[in-house]
């Protein structure tokens, strides 16, 4: 029988020399071939930005010129005059034309106006001055309405259903970002009749910007407003905006440079100051005051906003004084009504390609970004909280069952049991581990120990506990790394049960009992494996070990308890594990095509139609990472072996044959790569683009839910495993440390499989550090002395 096992057990390792590990590509042809590809993309995205860019940049107004530098800081000056009354502001160079003082186009050098006397000076002193002009000479009351900041979703067309109301036009200064997120309430401002102007593309403080950039917050807007509207938009309003003199003077570069390139600037005569009200508490649109309404002032030009806040009472602010101006015989103007500059600064067009995209581009990043954050939260909490609350459900009603057996005791147990340890390098913690297991309560045939070409002296820390206990046994071989050192033990080994546990592991007591317990009682035969409950045993080192331990916890306690209710767990710990021994040589042993052989072999007894099981009180306590580069190097390995197993049983995957296991925790698997994988790099440019148009409470809600959820999964879990509730302090910090990790995990062994490099073990080094309370935890009150099992009949090895 054992020669037989021992043929299957090479004849499969056969099988898995000639298929190789998984990935793996010796040749490199792979890695060529994608980087290839990788390339040819590359230069098409770069041809497409090349040939596209100029064109988006470029201004649709006619005759309009590239921008460069057009005015430098030392031509303006420090203080530009600023001259002339109205609404509307242009820059003007000064020039001397004979006796007369002008002020000319900064393009194409036009006579706008002549100055005479003190403006006349004063214009000479700056060479360049700041020329308010606006409202034609005609007797008569208007007020134009004007609105900055918008369109808001929700404000807007509340305030567009009262102008409605009310036959009252305006003038929409829109942000280019807000456009593309509400397209239809632009076209709608358009349809109604309204005035439609630029503020910018994301209201910067455009006067301090490049001048490349302030050229695109232009241009940009205003082929938006194209695609939105089918009219153009050819005048504009800075932000921060203001007619006290001093801060005119002070954004005169802003001003300068819109005026090369051809757009009319329309400022305000009034401010409302309705944003500093509404941003008091108990302040209503009451407290919003009115313009001058008596007449002193003809012609006014009101500055409102509908858009970056909450602007109800705008609104409200808005039916009370039209009310108020047409008592006084006000009449409503837009401004292209009222300002000849403006009459034709909103005439049709043909919408051109390049406007379509630059709308595009701009819901693409300003739009997307909000209602995709929106869709993956719900969709991250639904699926979260529907995963979370399944496998509490499960966990518990698997503990309300597990509560009620009835086991046996220890010399009671039928299985003969053998303990395998895979060595390498493992001086410092061997001899500690070993003692730990010879204490156990239940009778052991016997330890091995595979001292897989250690360099340092694990033989002799081993030699030196088997002088004092006949069951020890030293089995050395040339390195070849952890499953051949584990195929090795389990073929010499005699029990019918293999417990198998890291070198560094210690155990209680009752662990290999707890462990054993389950194959005495299984009736069917079928049992192929006991999963252990594994701790951090140097949890008190640092942030990174209770974070490890808290993951253990909840992986532990919950995910993997849901998994064995539904008889699905996918790995088996190598660190504390027992195995049928028949299991293990009926599925070829463990396999070296993966660097979680211990994942590779559960899946392979699921395939070969056995069971397996968790047993809670079987606990083990292992040294965790406690630096960065520790903890990366073992979860690379994880991460990658884990992938490894994965891709070699696919075949597994939504087949119900394998039960839950292929229906429900292996595409859990996939989604937990396939979607990250996928959405990560666009989670993270939405991120960053959704704090840039204000989605931080958004953002905050999304992490706080998943941070809630996590805590109650976290306490249910530590209830579950009896452990400390002090493990729960890591919670607020834990998904901090968990996405950036799980990331660079992730993407980190995809390029590996890409690449096929065959990966490393990267073993971490040994320090012996363990907390108090799991030392003591492995020991005994009284010694434990060897006992043997009954005679064995004649004939077995």
């Amino acid at each position: 029988m054992f020669d037989k096992s021992q043929e299957a057990v090479r004849t499969v390792a056969r099988q898995y020399e000639r298929s190789g590990p998984v990935f793996a590509d010796a040749t490199g042809r792979r890695w060529r071939r994608v980087r290839r590809v990788v390339a040819v993309l590359l230069l098409l995205v770069a041809a497409l930005v090349a040939y596209a860019a100029p064109n988006l940049y470029r201004s649709p107004l006619p005759g309009s010129l590239a921008l460069v530098s057009p005015i430098s800081d030392a031509e303006l000056g420090d203080a530009v005059a600023v001259l002339g009354t109205g609404p509307m502001d242009r820059l003007l160079r000064v020039r001397r034309v004979g006796s007369e003082v002008v002020g000319t186009d900064v393009r194409s050098g036009q006579r706008i106006v002549t100055f005479s006397g003190s403006e006349a000076a004063a214009a000479l002193k700056s060479g360049f001055v700041i020329w308010r002009y606006g409202y034609p000479a005609t007797e008569g009351r208007t007020i134009s309405l004007t609105f900055d900041d918008g369109p808001d979703p929700v404000v807007t067309p509340q305030l567009l259903d009262v102008l409605s109301r009310h036959h009252v036009p305006a003038t929409f200064f829109v942000v280019g970002r807000q456009v593309a997120g509400n397209p239809a309430i632009v076209e709608r401002m358009s349809r109604e009749g309204h005035g439609i102007g630029i503020h910018t593309l994301t209201h910067p403080d455009i006067a301090h910007q490049p001048d490349w950039l302030a050229q695109w917050e232009l241009v940009s807007t205003q082929r938006m407003i194209r695609a939105a509207t089918g009219h153009d938009a050819t005048y504009w309003r800075m932000p921060y905006d203001s007619p006290d003199p001093t801060d005119q003077q002070a954004t005169v570069n802003g001003l300068a440079r819109a005026d090369i390139l051809g757009y009319r600037h329309a400022s305000y005569d009034f401010d409302s100051l309705d944003w500093f009200v509404e941003s008091r508490a108990g302040q209503t649109a009451a407290d919003i005051k009115l313009p001058p309404l008596d007449g002193s002032e003809p012609h006014l030009t009101v500055l409102l906003h509908d858009g970056g806040g909450d602007r109800r009472e705008t609104v409200r602010y808005v039916e009370r004084l039209i009310s108020a101006a047409q008592a006084q015989g006000y009449t409503f103007t837009s401004m292209p009504q009222v300002q000849p500059a403006l009459a034709d600064g909103n005439q049709p067009v043909v919408v051109t390609g390049w406007d379509r995209l630059t709308l595009a581009l701009g819901q693409a990043m300003f739009a997307l970004p909000r209602v995709t954050l929106a869709g993956l939260f719900w969709f991250a909490i639904v699926s979260v909280v529907l995963v979370s609350v399944t496998n509490l459900g499960l966990a518990l009603v698997r503990r309300a069952h597990r509560s009620r057996a009835v086991w046996p005791a220890p010399d009671d147990m039928g299985p003969r049991v053998s303990v395998v340890l895979a060595a390498y390098n493992e001086e410092p913690v061997i001899a500690r581990t070993l003692r730990s297991v010879l204490a156990s309560d239940h009778p052991l045939l016997e330890v091995l120990v595979v001292d897989d070409g250690s360099a340092d002296r694990t033989s002799e820390e081993v030699l030196s506990v088997a002088a004092t206990d006949h069951r020890v046994r030293l089995l050395k071989q040339d390195n070849s790394g952890k499953s051949g050192a584990l195929n090795n033990g389990v073929r010499q080994s005699r029990g019918d049960v293999v417990v198998t546990l890291d070198a560094d592991t210690i155990v209680t007591p009752a662990t290999i009992t707890s462990l054993v317990r389950q194959f005495a009682t299984d009736t069917s035969g079928r049992l192929g494996a006991v999963a252990g409950v594994v701790r951090v045993g140097n949890r008190r080192r640092n942030l990174l070990t209770r974070w490890q331990a808290l993951e253990y916890i909840t992986q532990i306690g919950i995910d993997r308890s849901a998994q064995d209710a539904l008889g699905a767990i996918s790995i088996v710990p190598g660190a504390c594990a027992a195995w049928r021994r028949e299991a293990i040589l009926d599925a070829g042993g463990y396999s070296e095509d993966t660097l979680a052989e211990d994942c590779d072999l559960a899946l392979m007894l699921h395939r070969r139609g056995w069971r397996v099981s968790q047993d809670d009180d079987a606990l083990a306590y292992t040294e965790a990472p406690e630096t960065a580069d520790d903890l990366l190097a073992q979860r690379t390995r994880w991460t990658y072996g884990t992938l490894q197993a994965m891709w070699k049983h696919r075949g597994m995957v939504l087949r119900p044959r394998y039960g839950w296991l292929g229906m429900w925790v292996m595409p859990n698997y996939v989604l937990s790569i396939v979607v990250p994988v996928l959405f990560l790099p666009f989670m993270a440019l939405m991120t960053f683009a959704a704090l840039e148009n204000g989605a931080l409470p958004m953002l905050a809600l999304y992490f706080g839910s998943f941070v809630a959820v996590h805590a109650l999964v976290a306490l249910v879990a530590v209830r579950l495993m009896r452990e400390d509730l002090d493990n729960l302090v890591v919670v607020p910090v834990y998904r901090l440390l968990y996405e950036p990790l799980r990331a660079y995990l992730l993407y980190s062994s995809i390029l590996l499989a890409i690449k096929g490099v065959k990966a490393g073990w990267n073993k971490l080094a040994r320090t012996g550090s363990m907390d108090a309370h799991a030392l003591t935890a492995s020991q005994r009150v009284e010694p434990v002395p060897a006992r043997a099992y009954r005679a064995e009949p004649e004939g077995t090895s």
